[in-house]
């Protein structure tokens, strides 16, 4: 008993210090995987910070698990490390990126059916053949004549229901390239708060549908090449690309409905207190996959929207409180939970009630630290650091 304690004790301790070793604001160095390109969202997770805390708390096999799932860097990176993944989120456009990023095969067959879809958005939309092709008419949910130039919006309709008729996969890769070019073609020029907030854009700005579109693909099919030569340099030829599962809904209530023990490691980045409204952000994707936007931002933990209520912060400590609880009990004895939070300058603290909530719902914190964001990566303005928490089960 004794020897195993010390044993336990020194791999707590030679962990420790690895992980106190870490430059954990990566100054300096790029933080983008190849796949953090290809679509814009807002507090993005820099790949880095799963990336580390991957190879350090877990083994190839292992389950990682994303209560919020975001853009899906957490699954993008346990997949490109070899390890079972698991996201959550009640954002359906976080879903659909993160399934799109971690599609269970091969390079080789992402880049042919990426070659077919531009090659039928080539076909559609360029040249002579668009006086031919069917006047096509965006969704009824679309504020299409708010968003963007008749001449967007009208490729934006063609390459809409050409999309339509694929089969799952290539549908899947095409509409994250659709969702991922509505901002880059809109009128909006500003800052994507604009958007966010439903103004009215001030410019004429159309963009390149085609070009665009053409760009995001490429991009996806470069980073899954770049995802494979690296499984590849690890586990030779006849590499395994492990399946990610997205699941679209609360975390609370769906892991209420998880095995006790089943996880083995938590990497995670929960909601900033009142900073951003993650639903509403991605207003243009909602509007043309025709998702209502108030049910889901309710659904949200603290977001921007519900900061002016008097409760707001109870609200989001209480539900914060839930989660953990719903994390521990997921989580095996031993097992690991890392988590990033940010807070905003104008806003009170709230470290302080994490951090007791945490201890409350039975976690030990093993590291306990602040990292800072440079203003080149910041995209919630009012974010000026985050704080980097990793815990045991």
């Amino acid at each position: 008993m004794l020897a195993t304690w010390k044993k336990e004790r020194m791999d707590k301790r030679q962990l420790h210090s690895r992980l106190v070793s870490v430059d954990w604001d990566f100054a300096g160095r790029p933080s983008e995987s190849p796949f953090s390109s290809i679509h814009w969202h807002p507090a993005r997770f820099a790949s880095q910070i799963p990336a580390t805390l991957i190879g350090l708390l877990t083994r190839p096999g292992e389950v990682v698990l994303d209560p919020f799932l975001g853009s899906g860097t957490t699954l993008v990176e346990s997949q490109r490390l070899a390890r079972s993944s698991i996201g959550i989120d009640v954002n359906p456009v976080a879903c659909l990126l993160a399934e799109a990023k971690t599609v269970p095969t091969r390079a080789t067959a992402i880049s042919g059916l990426v070659t077919t879809i531009l090659g039928d958005a080539n076909e559609l939309l360029q040249g002579d053949l668009l006086a031919g092709s069917p006047a096509e008419t965006c969704p009824s949910t679309v504020q299409a004549s708010k968003w963007y130039t008749p001449e967007v919006r009208r490729d934006l309709a063609r390459l809409w229901h050409q999309i339509a008729s694929y089969g799952p996969r290539k549908k899947l890769l095409a509409q994250a390239a659709f969702s991922a070019l509505l901002l880059p073609v809109c009128k909006e020029t500003r800052h994507w708060g604009y958007v966010c907030d439903n103004s009215t854009p001030r410019s004429r700005h159309g963009g390149d549908v085609l070009g665009t579109f053409g760009r995001v693909l490429s991009g996806l099919s470069n980073a899954y090449k770049r995802r494979d030569a690296e499984l590849r340099a690890r586990q030779g030829p006849d590499f395994d690309v492990v399946a990610a599962q997205v699941v679209r809904g609360d975390c609370r209530k769906l892991l209420a409905d998880m095995p006790s023990g089943s996880i083995d490691c938590v990497i995670t980045s929960p909601p900033y207190f009142g900073v951003v409204d993650y639903v509403k952000a991605q207003r243009l994707s909602m509007e043309w996959f025709q998702h209502e936007i108030e049910p889901i931002r309710l659904e949200e933990i603290g977001a921007r929207s519900k900061r002016h209520r008097r409760t707001a912060l109870q609200e989001y400590m209480d539900e914060l409180r839930e989660t953990f609880a719903a994390i521990r009990r997921v989580v095996r004895a031993g097992g690991y939970v890392a988590l990033v939070f940010g807070e905003s300058r104008s806003r009170d603290s709230v470290l302080d009630d994490v951090r007791s909530g945490l201890r409350a719902a039975g976690f030990e914190i093993e590291l306990d630290l602040n990292r800072r964001v440079s203003s080149q990566r910041r995209q919630a303005p009012s974010v000026r650091g985050e704080h980097l928490l990793v815990l045991r089960r």
